[in-house]
């Protein structure tokens, strides 16, 4: 009974308070409006949306405040603004809410933005601006919202610049007369803008610190993380394998412990559909791990790892919130081997044999500090790949190892590259540098130690270039890459696998690098031109020496068909969308002395070489014998007989430059197109053993 009693109350307060509030029960379950979605006109100062069910009125809002109540149509509302803009007012922000009897309210629309910029002279977009990074800029009270960057005025500062990155436009840069910049029109409802602004100084520009806009909020934990790797700017919600793929090499490069990411619907269904969810070892579930295998499979990179899933369970297959951690053998390089031969001591690189202005040990003026976006690197590894990514390195804690490096760098190039050069020249200093300064290591691709792992030796590393003068591909491959990007030229590392034959051989590395509008190949690891121990005989030709490397141009600035039968690389699409499709021929186009090049089509040219070798005391070059000159060799038997040609004609051209007790070295034959139209056998040659005539 007293049960009853309660509830019977309960029930009169709750009447007694309806009665009150003059509430009806019908009002209690009003139904919310659909909230617009606005659109901005900026030409036209309007904004538009279209009907709304039910809506009878729209109050407009500005800058927070009510502008306007415009009464509903059925068709696309308007409302105008033009006679509101003035000169006193920068931003004009519109957000819209419909309005009913016998309705809620809706939620407010989204917020569109109209920056009110000059019609003359108000906002210019730049190719380019110096950008200075000694030092970041004053400027402060920078917000984004609605794709729109504000910042606060500097009184007495009359152009700012904005700089604006995004994976489709990549680098824009705009000069502004206020302190704001709507960037709508340059992006889409799923796209990620790294923006920058700062004040003119000069010619130059110092800007502020790098910000990061996502469009996408569908995820807001994952969509407000963020990556940069090889000029792509990503999040952590993850919606293709290409995302995946990208992710997964920022992992590798940074060498992360692990990655947590979402994967979107969409994407996870694909997978699904394509793998199946089928679990291995009752644990790993397939889709996701052959995902992740194709990932590390897109980017191959010199290294030993493995990886695993966190918050995965067999029992909830499509799990979309998962972690991806990494274990890597060594994070950072120690360990070495020995250097098993030397550079031929009679070589001379190109930088060494012009006469040209050189740089003042002062100069810093490297394309690489200009860059405006902004990477902050601790590694070698992260060193090389901001740099080829246009990047700027930021080096947040002192005397790190990547900055010594850096500055290792700058060192070498302001000692080998001359202001006079031009690119091809200066790209030919930095190939030759590397080749001349650095051997092969051929102990580390016998290591079988699975206590030490490869990702610890130096050699794969820019530190096995700079360090040690020992390198293998990964090495050669970085360092030239960095080099070239530190003066402007562009350049980028291609990974792959290499055949020989038919016959895989292993993983490799190489070089594409862009003068004027051509691309071209490098492969430092197979210009290698080296010797096993050998000897010769007094008065004679030899054909090996003593274990050394000799300078040799055989893979510089050649075209994607001369490596097609062995070079292929992993990343298809990426090496595509830079054909190599000319040969540079360096022995037809390099002269050594201003006029004649080094292709020897008789034995008159062959004297004048000779002979400006021993005025000039350079003693060894690589050049080519035309197929017209001295026959090529197609066979075993052939060879003999090409190589007694060629002894017979070094003997003539000895007596002819009174050097007939000396040796001539010839190490290094291969035949090959040399020129257009023109076949010949390549040789690296040295004079030795030339007593008192040198």
């Amino acid at each position: 009974m007293k049960r009853l009693q309660k509830w019977f109350s309960l029930i009169v307060v709750l009447f007694s308070t309806v009665v009150m509030t003059a509430c009806s029960f019908g009002e209690w379950f009003k139904t919310e409006l659909k909230a617009p979605t606005i659109y901005l006109n900026s030409s036209e100062k309007k904004i538009r949306w279209s009907a709304v069910p039910n809506a009878e009125k729209y109050e407009v809002y500005l800058n927070n405040e009510l502008y306007e109540v415009i009464a509903a149509t059925a068709d696309v509302n308007f409302c105008g603004f033009a006679d509101t803009v003035n000169a006193d007012t920068k931003i004009y922000k519109f957000y819209v809410i419909a309005c009913a009897e016998g309705y809620d309210r809706s939620l407010k629309s989204n917020t569109v933005s109209y920056v009110n910029q000059p019609d003359s002279d108000g906002l210019e977009v730049k190719d380019s601006i110096a950008v200075n990074n000694s030092a970041l800029s004053a400027i402060s009270g920078i917000e984004i919202t609605n794709n729109v960057i504000t910042w606060n005025s500097i009184l007495g500062v009359t152009k700012y610049a904005v700089s604006l990155y995004t994976n489709d436009l990549g680098q824009l840069f705009f000069e502004t007369d206020i302190n704001a910049f709507d960037f709508s029109e340059y992006v889409n409802n799923d796209e990620i803008v790294v923006l920058r602004v700062g004040l003119k100084d000069g010619e130059q520009y110092t800007l502020s610190r790098q910000y990061y806009y996502n469009t996408n909020t569908s995820q807001p934990a994952y969509n407000n993380k963020f990556f940069f790797i090889d000029g792509y700017v990503g999040d952590y919600y993850i919606s293709s394998q290409k995302e995946l793929n990208k992710i997964v090499y920022y992992g590798f490069i940074n060498r992360v412990d692990s990655v947590e990411i979402y994967l979107a619907t969409d994407y996870m269904n694909q997978l699904v559909s394509t793998y199946g969810t089928t679990s291995l070892n009752g644990t790993t579930l397939y889709h996701l791990s052959k995902a992740v295998e194709v990932a590390c499979y897109s980017f191959v990179e010199t290294c030993d790892y493995d990886t695993s899933f966190t918050g995965t369970k067999v029992s909830n297959p499509t799990k979309q919130d998962i972690g991806i951690s990494f274990t890597f053998g060594a994070k950072l390089p120690t360990n070495k081997k020995t250097a098993p031969r030397t550079q031929n001591v009679l070589d001379k690189p190109y930088y060494e044999r012009v006469d040209l202005e050189d740089r003042p040990v002062s100069y810093n003026n490297f394309v690489s500090d200009k860059q405006a976006l902004l990477l902050p690197v601790e590694t070698s590894e992260q060193l090389y790949h901001a740099v080829e990514s246009k990047a700027t390195p930021m080096f947040e804690e002192e005397n790190t190892k990547a900055e010594e490096l850096y500055n290792d760098a700058k060192d070498v190039l302001r000692d080998i590259i001359s202001d006079e050069m031009t690119d091809y020249e200066k790209v030919l200093s930095i190939f030759d540098y590397i080749c001349y300064n650095t051997v092969y290591d051929d102990e580390i691709v016998e290591h079988n130690d699975d206590r030490v792992s490869f990702t610890s030796f130096k050699s794969f590393y820019l530190e096995g270039v700079f360090d040690d003068g020992l390198s293998v591909c990964d090495g050669f491959s970085k360092a030239f890459s960095m080099m070239c990007n530190m003066e402007g030229i562009d350049c980028v590392r291609i990974t792959g696998k290499i055949y020989k034959n038919g016959v895989y051989k292993g993983l490799h590395a190489w070089n594409k690098v862009r003068i004027g509008d051509d691309w071209y190949i490098v492969d430092i690891t197979w210009s290698v031109t080296k010797t096993d121990e050998g000897s010769f005989t007094d008065g004679g030709e030899a054909l090996d020496f003593n274990a050394v490397e000799f300078l040799s141009y055989k893979y510089f600035l050649v075209n994607d068909s001369f490596i097609a039968s062995t070079h292929y690389p992993i990343d298809v699409d990426f090496d595509k969308s830079m054909p190599a499709t000319t040969n540079y021929y360096y022995h037809y186009n390099q002269t050594y002395d201003g006029y004649a090049n080094f292709i020897i089509e008789s034995r008159e040219e062959f004297t004048d070489l000779v002979e400006f070798m021993l005025e000039n005391n350079q003693l060894s070059f690589e050049v080519v014998f035309s197929s017209e000159y001295i026959a090529l060799p197609i066979n075993k038997e052939q060879e003999a007989i090409h190589n007694n040609q060629t002894s017979t004609e070094s003997k003539a051209v000895k007596k002819a430059c009174g050097i007939e007790d000396a040796n001539i070295l010839f190490v290094g034959v291969t035949s090959q197109i040399v020129a257009p139209n023109l076949y010949g056998s390549i040789y690296n040659i040295s004079l030795i053993n030339l007593g008192n005539v040198a």
